[in-house]
């Protein structure tokens, strides 16, 4: 996947869009990134591998404050601990990659503009002609944006010709989905049981303030918010309910609680 995405990255140019100019949302100011995709990369990527390593050593006892109650033998639970963890791991990587290849697909197929375009383009406006004269009157012309249009820095206006879907969101989105899902399939705990709902709404936080800073920068609009959203989150969804059945399965342990309904023998006498 890796290798496709990156041939596809290095060969394939985004499609040239025309505009008009009464397209007021191509005229924004350019701003740096809020949340730079660097700093997406590090608490999308390594928070959900944190998690996993620490939620497999939990389940297979092998932190040193547990107790072995099945008396399973230290090889036993390190083969669990082993077998789970390859398979949540794995399962985060596949979906990154196939992520990043359909976000890639998306931007260089539509080439939609961003809404700083005219900024980093910095056209001649001098030489534009924005309207032409039809039977019916005066109608906005549309404009070729590719050829000898832009004069501003190659690799900005390339850049500009991305907007959707947002690469920030689908990849925020997917990567804190899984977390939340995973958290749900995988940690049970008794004490401390407030914890996971408290890590699972700190990564919806972090997804919905990436998304969020898209559209305040002015890298995106709603629409490419909600498009990159709605990717990360099916392909969450599609690796954790589908193709990883067996986050699920995989003996964890489900202990009860005292207010939790406990199946009990029945105590109605036989006549």
């Amino acid at each position: 996947m890796n290798k496709k995405k990156c041939l596809l990255y290095f060969t394939v140019q985004p499609r040239i869009r025309y505009f008009t100019c009464d397209q007021s949302d191509v005229f924004m100011p350019f701003k740096e990134d809020t949340v730079p995709f660097w700093a997406v990369g590090i608490f999308a990527t390594i928070g959900p591998l944190f998690f996993i390593l620490i939620v497999e050593l939990l389940n297979a006892r092998l932190l040193p404050f547990q107790i072995n109650k099945k008396n399973l033998s230290l090889r036993e639970r390190r083969r669990k601990f082993f077998i789970c963890t390859f398979h949540g791991i794995s399962l985060f990587i596949l979906g990154i990659a196939i992520t990043l290849l359909l976000t890639e697909i998306g931007k260089k197929w539509v080439g939609r503009l961003r809404p700083h375009f005219m900024d980093v383009c910095k056209p001649n406006y001098d030489k534009l002609e924005c309207t032409i004269t039809t039977l019916k009157g005066e109608v906005y012309k549309p404009i070729d944006t590719g050829s000898n249009f832009c004069t501003g820095d190659l690799k900005k206006v390339t850049e500009a010709r991305l907007s959707f879907p947002s690469g920030h969101s689908s990849y925020s989105w997917y990567c804190m989905v899984f977390l939340i899902i995973y958290l749900e399939a995988r940690l049970f705990l008794l004490r401390l049981r407030y914890i996971k709902p408290l890590i699972q709404m700190s990564a919806f936080i972090a997804a919905f303030v990436t998304a969020l800073s898209r559209i305040s920068d002015y890298h995106h609009r709603g629409s490419d918010v909600i498009g990159g959203t709605v990717l990360g989150i099916i392909i969450a969804l599609a690796v954790t309910l589908l193709v990883g059945r067996v986050l699920w399965d995989y003996e964890v342990e489900r202990p009860y609680t005292d207010f939790d309904h406990k199946p009990r023998k029945s105590t109605l006498r036989e006549f």
